[in-house]
């Protein structure tokens, strides 16, 4: 969560992939991270966008980006993935990375994110999915791709947490989800 060069590194990633995809300035365009957890990857992307709006549903987080990142350009707020406080069509750019499996409906998220953007607006997702070998969450071997109850029963063995509340899809669940929109 506060990993500066790694969030850094992801930063400078989506600046590229969205200068390339996008053919124009960035620096006309409206951004909304969503999930964006302690404002590393924001701060560096204010320094392209126009305007860059943060949101996280964690408190802690949301007040650490406030006390250490301060640009004119840049707001954090307390918010909630499934139910966005914007009007409709306010964002060129959303930036969804690494957040769908921690909400309880990713298709409700991914209908207000469709929401929120300007028609031909982006949105950059980036997503594991459940077959992977080791959950990133808990750093665990196969956590995510074993039936539900074993995965409680087997995160719980480990001592890492008393439930596994991320719930990864599948890739073909992944773009189910998203040509449901």
């Amino acid at each position: 969560m506060y990993d500066m060069v790694g969030h850094e590194r992801k930063a400078k990633t989506m600046v590229s992939v969205l200068e390339d995809y996008m053919q124009e300035p960035l620096n006309g365009l409206r951004l909304l991270n969503v999930g964006s957890s302690a404002g590393i990857i924001d701060n560096y992307l204010a320094d392209y966008f126009k305007l860059v709006v943060s949101i996280d549903i964690d408190k802690l987080a949301i007040r650490h980006a406030e006390k250490n990142f301060k640009k004119g350009n840049l707001e954090f707020q307390l918010g909630d993935a499934v139910n966005l406080q914007f009007e409709d069509n306010s964002f060129d750019v959303v930036i969804c990375s690494q957040v769908y499996e921690h909400v309880p409906s990713p298709e409700k998220m991914m209908e207000e994110i469709f929401r929120v953007l300007v028609p031909g607006g982006i949105c950059y997702f980036s997503a594991s999915n459940r077959f992977m070998w080791n959950e990133p969450h808990y750093n665990l071997p196969l956590l995510s791709v074993i039936p539900r109850p074993l995965a409680h029963l087997y995160i719980r063995l480990t001592k890492k947490a008393n439930y596994y509340h991320e719930l990864h899809y599948t890739y073909w669940g992944l773009k189910k989800t998203s040509q449901i929109i």
